[in-house]
């Protein structure tokens, strides 16, 4: 008995499985697929074999919430079409209503739109200017031209449907199986047009570079609602209305809305960054990449393949990380080699001009120095105005880019990843090429406003995308890309010509190199004050020396004032400064040198003279007295021009020192003359003394020549790197 209970469970059992068995096997729904990208497609390399797209989806959520399973044949249109017709498949996705098909289909309610669009091969002049179907048919029934037509693919004009149905005499119709098919008959002369939705036909157009083969008529045709065909024989109503209930709820809780911005997003976003206009600019962005990253070498002294990198990783250094990060099928680049060879171009061709400006510069220094004049002469504002702009333009395309591709990814959220995507891809290449160098000072990372702007224009284009109105098409996703291009464009180009530094840092602001530097200059006056008071006038009004205590204390104060400017500088130099400051430090730090050496120069000069008699010598004392008057000029003036800190009185500094010094030749060259054959002492000493004022008016005349930018204070300054690395090191 045992035994026979035994045997009865497992009996059962068996049955119990049979009985789910059959049960699962009847909630499987089969379905047809045909390529028609982004609406279904392969699922690419992350799921060899699989199918997606929009309706996919749609399908997937849409009989997966009614508790079936879906299966999917790939098939042409009209199989689909007779596999409803016999009962070999029992739903189709992405179907116009077409009410010949209602004698054995039923149709779901429309759970999106569509739009048509009639493509022509180029070169028919006369289709350019149809604005509307009625031209359009007017021109078809006068003309041989040859029309491509898929079997039972609705058109969504009722006019033209009606017109291919009894085409005029004139008017060719050619048989098509897909839309690639009618692409390739007009490309090879076999048919003239088409209908397609352009979605689908200028991804294609896209991905196949064949935009110059066929152009658009512009021409309204009108939304055309998109159902579910069912079959009538095996989705009974009650199952229909199921469905479209579930329809209804997807379309009211955003999920249809959210495959959409998944699916057809992407395709927009990738035909407005495919065009011909798009890509030229980009890789003119790149160029002024990949130009910074050549002059680096250069000034660094890298090899050829050091200069490669340095090219190439601002240039696709961040769209590799970004798919790198996002587990892309296939890296950007691979998919695109013109941006290398574009890289690979520019270091070739600016080690050859370098090479080649070597070898005139050894051969012969005065061909080069006219080079160089007449570079910076004609074209150096220009060259500066470019690379801004490109480096404007390198900022918003890179930006567009890199959401775009988040989205396309299905990035999620995408309010997050988007715009880190764009930043990425706008500045991740820069900052790699930083990091190759080792450089302690990552400008985009501190006083660069570069990666900011990415940010905030990522964003904007984020939120934008994601709150795009259900019916997005692609005029809307063009505008929409052109104007936040233009807007980062324009944020960025006017940061760069204005100078603007980036208010976004963490540093306190009174401890930044910049605005001490300009504590620093606010204080120069002050030393070149404590040099006017080294003259004073005598009762006639002529220049005289200060008393020596009075001098003393003078040299003193400057000295205590002049080593805490020094220790100033030293402290703003120990720590990573971006480029422009390390040139702003130098400038200060030469500034300071010259006054320094002005100072003790003209103590040490009037020292020399406060002892001398020159009651018995008229030329002495004269040649003396002029002397003083000059120095007194020059140096008062000098003041004037600092605290102005005017160019033109800078400029007016310069004509002064150069005609003081010629005055002063004069007038040394004319005692000279007059002391030959005589025994004048005094004039003999003063004469001698004479190569301090040549150096004082020297020194000024370079002090003028560093405020008018006319001298580099680069050459023969610290270097900021040794300064840096002991800083950071604690060295």
């Amino acid at each position: 008995m045992q035994f026979l209970g035994k045997w009865r469970v497992l009996v059962w059992s068996l049955a119990f499985c049979a009985f789910v068995s059959g049960a699962v096997a009847e909630q499987e729904l089969r379905s047809g697929w045909f390529p028609r990208a982004p609406y279904q497609m392969e699922a690419g390399l992350r799921d060899p074999g699989a199918v997606t797209g929009l309706d996919i989806q749609i399908a997937r959520d849409l009989f997966g919430d009614a508790g079936y399973a879906i299966t999917f044949e790939e098939m042409s249109w009209s199989e689909l079409l007779q596999g409803l017709r016999s009962g070999a498949i029992d739903f189709v996705m992405g179907s116009y209503h077409e009410k010949d098909r209602e004698a054995y289909i039923t149709y779901s309610v429309p759970y999106r739109t569509e739009r048509n669009v009639i493509y022509y091969r180029r070169g028919l002049d006369d289709l350019e200017a149809v604005r509307d179907i009625g031209d359009l048919l007017q021109i078809l029934a006068r003309d041989a031209l040859r029309f491509a037509v898929m079997e039972g693919y609705v058109y969504g004009s009722q006019e033209l449907t009606e017109f291919l149905e009894e085409p005029p005499a004139a008017v060719h119709l050619v048989s098509s199986s897909s839309y690639r098919e009618s692409l390739s008959l007009v490309i090879k002369g076999r048919a003239d047009l088409f209908v397609a939705n352009p979605l689908v036909m200028d991804r294609m157009l896209v991905k196949a570079d064949q935009w110059d083969y066929v152009r658009k008529i512009r021409v309204d045709m009108g939304e055309i609602p998109v159902h579910v065909m069912f079959n009538k024989e095996t989705i009974p109503k009650e199952q229909r209305d199921r469905f479209d209930e579930i329809l209804q709820a997807m379309l009211e809780d955003g999920r249809i809305r959210a495959h959409h911005r998944s699916f057809v997003l992407p395709v927009y976003l990738s035909i407005t960054t495919g065009q011909f206009w798009f890509v030229l600019l980009n890789l003119m962005g790149i160029v002024a990449f990949c130009t910074s990253g050549v002059l680096l070498a250069r000034k660094e002294r890298y090899n050829l393949f050091g200069a490669l990198i340095l090219a190439i990783l601002p240039a696709i250094g961040g769209g590799v990380l970004r798919d790198l990060f996002l587990g892309a099928d296939r890296v950007f680049v691979l998919e695109t080699p013109e941006y290398m060879l574009v890289a690979i171009g520019v270091v070739v061709i600016a080690f050859l001009a370098f090479k080649g400006y070597d070898f005139l510069h050894g051969s012969s220094r005065e061909v080069t120095r006219k080079i160089e004049r007449y570079t910076e002469e004609k074209f150096g504002g220009l060259f500066d105005q470019l690379f801004k702009f490109f480096d404007a333009w390198a900022v918003a395309a890179f930006t567009v880019i890199g959401v775009s591709v988040a989205v396309e990814m299905d990035s999620s959220p995408l309010w997050l990843w988007g715009p880190a995507m764009g930043v990425l891809t706008a500045s991740g290449g820069v900052v790699l090429r930083d990091i190759v160098r080792a450089d302690f000072n990552i400008e985009m990372l501190k006083q660069d406003s570069y990666a900011e702007v990415s940010l905030l224009g990522g964003i904007v284009y984020t939120v934008a995308l994601i709150d795009l109105p259900y019916d997005m098409n692609l005029e809307r996703i063009f505008y929409l890309t052109m104007i936040v291009i233009a807007l980062l464009f324009g944020v960025r180009f006017l940061i760069l010509w204005k100078g603007y530094t980036n208010p976004l840092q963490f540093g306190a602001l009174h401890t930044h190199p910049e605005i001490r530097l300009r504590q620093f200059v606010q204080r120069e006056p002050e030393w070149w004050a404590l040099l006017t008071r080294y003259y004073t006038e005598d009762d006639e009004g002529k220049a005289v020396p200060a008393a020596h205590t009075e001098r003393e204390a003078l040299h003193n104060q400057f000295l205590y004032t002049g080593n805490a400017a020094r220790e100033h500088l030293d402290g703003i130099a120990a720590e990573p400064l971006a480029e422009a400051t390390v040139q702003f430090y130098r400038n200060c730090s030469a500034r300071l040198d010259i006054a320094t050496a002005l100072e003790e120069t003209l103590f040490s000069f009037i020292d020399l003279h406060e002892g001398l008699d020159t009651a018995g010598s008229g030329g002495g004392a004269e040649l003396q007295v002029r002397i003083h008057e000059s120095l007194k000029t020059l140096i008062e003036t000098a003041r004037w021009a600092i605290d102005a800190d005017d160019l033109a009185d800078f400029t007016m500094l310069e004509h002064l020192t150069a005609e003081h010094q010629r005055r002063f030749n004069e007038l040394r060259a004319k005692y000279r003359t007059g002391q030959d054959g005589n025994e004048d002492s005094c004039l003999e000493a003063v004469l001698q003394s004479t190569h301090k004022v040549e150096r004082i008016i020297y020194l000024l005349s370079d002090y003028v020549r560093i405020r008018l930018g006319k001298r580099d204070t680069r050459a023969g300054s610290a270097s900021n790197r040794r300064a840096q690395q002991a800083h950071l090191l604690g060295m």
